[in-house]
């Protein structure tokens, strides 16, 4: 055992608090320190000094507020979000408001999990609502969307949700959830979405009832009554035939009139030259910025020019760009100013550029110096990882083109934000690595592609970029060389769990020497990574049957992954002690682990991600051992359904094993081999490992059963070895099922000896004690039978195991009958066995009091009923004539009261003879 897992048991054993708990924690510590640039995207911006509200635009956000969708809908220095903005600081809205601007980069899981966030952060949402701990994962689609409506139609009170800048959102994806929700005309919800471009939103059924309304240019204009406030409060007096002529050739337009008051010659006094307000809004505004610009200090232009990389930014931000001590002052000054930058409202330290601004500095920016945008970019970078905030540290080493650095920031840091609801998110401030891996591919590229392409499923393309990598890194003195090949032994390890579940002990095992070689200092996410290989190591050990040493590790995992807050993976640790407890035969722990796994799942929305696999299969192999098949069914499609992308080999074939079971136990053969034909396909793909091979070749013994065909079950089992682990054990028990239907029944009992070999499998002990019940049925071996029926009923009773009586064997109802009435076990668990399976339960009522006495001789006699010997073996080991014995045993039926000398045995055991 490596030095890192005896560590991690040690911690294990240490921890305080139940492991089982750990799932509900997993994913909160390791999320909750990388939110703070999402909740610059919820802050919307204050109004800057001398803004102009109109009432008359309130009104109609009052008037919009009554239907589902509001629709602000103008080019850019409309002034849309000031407007919106202002509204809202005003208190008018019917409810809370949620404010989100939306990000370029959204799919449909980047947007609802930023609007979730929204919708926590606006107070709106009780802990006990769905939507309080939903976070999307990959699998985002229809049925998680359908919670999320489900939650916002029982939100206590009314929400706006304002989608700022919605023009950004163009995933086809995320604009059909976005269609559907307003669809639904939730009572408690109502959207405004600021757009410059008219929101590509099916929204003609909501027209038609009159429950859209729109704000367009038109309405966002000044008149020229607000065109003179606009002036007075911005300082400027102009006569009547000026003031006419601004607002004539602005026509209004916010942006325009901004600029021209921040332009006026300070010695003039006046507006600048108004015949170049005309024709297209964006030439005039760069024009009018031109003019700002180019009266600047060299100091002030380039203090703008260098703060333009950023979307928002504080003084100490500001300050690591440009270098100028007096950031903050300069800032303020631009607010105070009125020059087209705002603070953002709840976070009055940070600020954020006009659009327009942004846009023309960044032009400038690039056209002036190019070289200095990919420095501008690692300052930016540089100043968010030494807060603590590596998906924006990465977003602009990404935009400096920084790869080297991005890859080491992975994987010092930031990959384990991979398995928590931060995962899209990061993966999109580094989808602009495929650009580079097209064009040049490095170590470092291909590192970062194979990222995402873990987390978009694709893990062909992963393990191409990983082998690729590794041949860049071979020989290389390049001192991060370790921290690479650390993420590319994560990649091996992951796409031997989603291909190859033969190799996923090698591949672990690998990865965690790995570990134990680079020192914790060079890699501070080391203990993320050595949790993720020891699961990954402990998944393997499961699918090779080494069950001990897997649910040690597991439940390791599970404690220490709760603390570090990985929650994909504890919740994959997780459903896998589910597996393990259902192997071991533990069926009320298997089911309470894996619903609970699954519970968990569905309240985080993650209820189809691939690791939740295992918990499917565990639920799906327990009712189908209970008999309740259609509930199987309903585990075997969801957790088919969830994993059609792949990520775990193993429980995907574990569930086209409970599908087979499932068909076999209804003795349905051509729903069970289309459902072999599917678990053949699968099995193919791949070299299996031992419990894997065992399971396959036991489902194509039993499908042969069901067809008649026992020979070739016997055939295709082969022979299962000496071991006792549950492979071996399975195998035997196929073995024994098919020598019984081959009417070799002494050759079934020595299949499922020694008594014990079944011991450490609670379902498999007391399958194999049916089988020999019904052996010994067959072999009239009666007492024996209605034994080992009660060592069956004894250990099936507990867990509610049904399954096996459901045995296409005679003897099995004949036992379990005399197993009832001599007994005399009424137990609900027997009752429902009889009742469900056509048993005859109907007690035969010894007479009340023996007919008369049985003699000395006749009691001997008695005594070797119960045995199989015949009427001569009897006579020879008494020394009397076979007439004698006969005679014995007529007179005892007689006195009895019985017809034959099976009742006989049943009648002596009821009156404590025998």
């Amino acid at each position: 055992m490596c030095a890192r897992i005896r560590r991690l048991i040690i911690m294990h054993r240490c921890s305080t608090g139940g492991a089982r708990n750990n799932t509900e924690r997993g994913g909160q510590d390791m999320a909750d320190q990388y939110t703070a640039a999402f909740r610059l995207r919820t802050s919307r911006s204050d109004s800057p000094p001398g803004f102009v509200e109109r009432q008359r635009l309130n009104s109609m956000f009052n008037r919009g507020a009554r239907k589902a969708v509001t629709i602000v809908c103008a080019g850019p220095g409309y002034g849309k979000t000031l407007a919106v903005s202002a509204w809202v600081g005003r208190g008018d809205p019917p409810g809370a408001v949620a404010w989100l601007t939306a990000d370029t980069r959204y799919d449909v899981q980047g947007l609802w999990a930023d609007l979730l966030d929204a919708l926590r952060i606006s107070g709106v949402v009780p802990q006990s609502s769905v939507l309080a701990t939903l976070t999307p994962g990959v699998q985002f689609g229809e049925p998680e969307l359908d919670r999320i409506v489900e939650g916002l139609m029982h939100l206590p009170t009314p929400i706006v949700v304002v989608l700022d800048d919605f023009h950004h959102i163009t995933d086809p994806a995320a604009l059909d959830s976005i269609n559907r929700v307003a669809e639904y005309r939730i009572p408690q919800l109502r959207l405004v979405l600021v757009s410059r471009t008219e929101p590509d939103l099916r929204l003609s059924r909501l027209r038609l009832v009159d429950d859209v309304a729109d704000i367009d240019g038109n309405d966002l204009t000044y008149t020229a009554a607000e065109t003179r406030e606009v002036c007075a409060r911005s300082g400027v007096t102009l006569g009547d035939g000026t003031l006419t002529e601004l607002h004539s050739r602005t026509q209004g337009w916010p942006a325009g009139l901004r600029l021209a008051m921040i332009s006026v010659d300070e010695a003039a006094g006046a507006v600048p030259v108004l015949e170049h307000f005309s024709g297209n809004n964006r030439r005039v505004a760069e024009y009018l910025l031109e003019e700002i610009l180019d009266r600047l200090s060299p100091s002030d232009r380039l203090f703008l020019l260098a703060t333009s990389v950023v979307d928002q930014m504080t003084a100490e931000l500001a300050r690591a760009l440009s270098g100028r001590v007096d950031s903050k002052h300069v800032l303020e000054d631009l607010v105070a100013r009125n020059a087209l930058t705002v603070r953002l409202s709840d976070r009055p330290h940070w600020f954020r550029y006009h659009p327009l601004l942004r846009e023309l500095l960044q032009d400038r920016l690039s056209a002036e110096n190019p070289d200095s945008v990919a420095e501008l970019n690692r300052r930016a970078a540089d100043w968010y990882f030494g807060r603590n905030e590596p998906i924006d540290a990465l977003r602009h080493y990404a935009y400096a083109r920084d790869w080297a650095t991005v890859a080491m920031v992975l994987g010092q840091v930031a990959l384990p934000l991979i398995l928590t609801p931060q995962a899209t998110a990061l993966v999109s401030a580094l989808s602009t690595v495929y650009d580079d891996v097209a064009r040049l591919p490095t170590a470092e590229t291909l590192i970062v592609a194979l990222v995402c392409d873990y987390q978009r499923h694709d893990f062909e393309s992963m393990q191409r970029n990983a082998d690729d990598a590794a041949l860049l890194l071979s020989g290389t003195d390049d001192p991060l060389a370790d921290v690479y090949r650390i993420i590319i032994a994560i990649a091996h390890t992951v796409h031997a769990r989603a291909t190859s579940p033969s190799r996923l002990v090698a591949t672990a095992d690998g990865l965690l020497e790995l570990l134990d070689r680079v020192p914790r200092r060079e890699v501070p996410a080391s203990a993320a990574y050595t949790l993720v290989a020891i699961n990954n190591r402990a998944t393997g050990l499961v699918h090779e049957g080494l069950l001990d040493r897997a649910q040690i590790s597991l439940s390791a995992v599970r404690t220490q992954g709760g603390h570090l807050g990985i929650g994909l993976t504890v919740l994959s640790a997780a459903s896998y002690l589910s597996l393990v407890e259902f192997l071991l035969g533990d069926l009320d722990q298997a089911e309470i682990e894996s619903t609970a796994s699954l519970a968990t799942a569905e309240t985080r929305g993650w209820a189809r991600e691939p690791q939740l696999l295992a918990a499917y299969a565990a639920a799906a192999l327990v009712y189908l051992e209970r008999a309740d098949f259609e509930k199987a069914e309903r585990y075997i499609d969801t957790g088919l359904a969830a994993s059609t992308t792949g990520s775990d080999i193993g429980c995907r074939l574990l569930l086209h094993v409970a599908a087979v079971g499932v068909a076999v136990a209804r003795r349905e053969l051509s729903p069970a081999r289309t459902a072999l034909h599917r678990l053949d396909l699968l099995a193919a793909s791949v070299v299996l490992p031992a419990l894997l091979v065992a399971w396959s070749r036991a489902c194509r013994a039993e499908v042969a059963m069901v067809a008649g065909e026992p020979q070739v079950a016997l055939e295709v089992i082969g022979d299962p070895g000496d071991g006792v682990d549950y492979a071996s054990s399975l195998m035997r028990i196929t073995r024994a099922k098919a020598l019984l239907e081959l009417a070799r029944p002494a050759a079934a009992l020595e299949e499922l000896r020694p008594a014990d070999r079944f011991a450490g499998f609670k379902t498999l002990a007391a399958e194999g004690a049916l089988l020999e019940a019904a052996a010994h049925g067959h072999l009239r071996r009666d007492n024996t039978a209605v034994e080992r029926v009660g060592a069956a009923v004894a250990l099936a009773a507990p867990v509610g195991l049904r399954r096996p009586f459901l045995l296409a064997d005679a003897q099995i109802p004949i036992q379990l009958n005399r197993y009832i009435r001599l007994s005399g076990d009424r137990s609900s668990f027997v009752t429902e066995l009889a009742d469900t399976f056509g048993v005859v339960t109907e007690q035969t009522t010894p007479p009340a009091t023996v007919l008369q006495d049985l003699t000395e001789r006749e009691l001997a006699v008695l005594k070797y009923l119960p045995t199989m010997l015949k009427s001569s073996e009897i006579a020879a080991d008494l020394f009397v004539s076979v007439n004698t014995v006969k005679t014995h045993q007529r007179s005892i039926y007689r006195k009895l009261g019985v017809s034959n000398r099976r009742e006989a045995v049943e009648s002596a055991r009821y009156w404590e003879m025998l």
